[in-house]
């Protein structure tokens, strides 16, 4: 409970996060959220949560540990991207909240860069669709990523790959920005796989 408090008094009106992505400079505020959605993408969700896991073919690795529900997590941590893109999402009564979002801007400086991330987008909540679907017949993410399982595996790869294009466009993006010298965080799992075993 504390940290949900917490959580709410940064993301208030007048709160840290939210004046530090809404403040007189929008550049940084531009960097900052292109730098989330990079780093989410790649080092986070595609090389940590997905492609260590899958190296290693360790039932451990998957997120949610006592509820098989890693497929729903890792679902909606791509979702999230996507919201945070083109500035909508959806209540959990149903109802969309939509508004103009930084694929607004990007379209007006680049639309090439901003329609090539749109599709990259909806590949990557397809290929998730597609590990959700798999869960939901009977096929737990920890069997997913388990060895001698070419199907499973396969699946979850091809989530990975999604992410990982998803992130080029995203560097792109930065760059009809004029934001292009921002980082995006790694992961040795994807840039030194072999780092992984040592």
């Amino acid at each position: 409970m504390d940290d949900l408090a917490w959580m709410a008094a940064q993301w208030a009106p007048d709160g840290p996060a939210t004046m530090a992505l809404t403040g007189s400079d929008i550049a940084e505020g531009l960097a900052t959220i292109i730098t989330g959605m990079g780093s989410l993408s790649y080092g986070e969700l595609a090389g940590e949560r997905m492609k260590l896991g899958l190296l290693l073919h360790d039932p451990e690795e998957k997120h949610d540990c006592f509820s098989d529900n890693t497929h729903n997590s890792r679902y909606y941590d791509a979702l999230g991207i996507r919201n945070i893109y083109l500035g909508e999402y959806r209540r959990t009564d149903g109802t969309m909240v939509s508004g103009p979002g930084l694929s607004t801007l990007v379209a007006a400086v680049s639309p090439e860069a901003n329609m090539t991330l749109r599709e990259r987008l909806d590949a990557t909540m397809a290929a998730m669709r597609a590990m959700v679907e798999a869960a939901e017949g009977g096929e737990a993410y920890d069997q997913m990523i388990g060895e001698n399982n070419a199907a499973g595996n396969a699946l979850v790869e091809a989530a990975i790959d999604a992410l990982t294009a998803q992130t080029d466009a995203i560097t792109h993006v930065a760059g009809a920005l004029e934001l292009s010298a921002l980082e995006f965080e790694g992961s040795d799992s994807l840039d030194d796989p072999e780092a992984v075993f040592q």
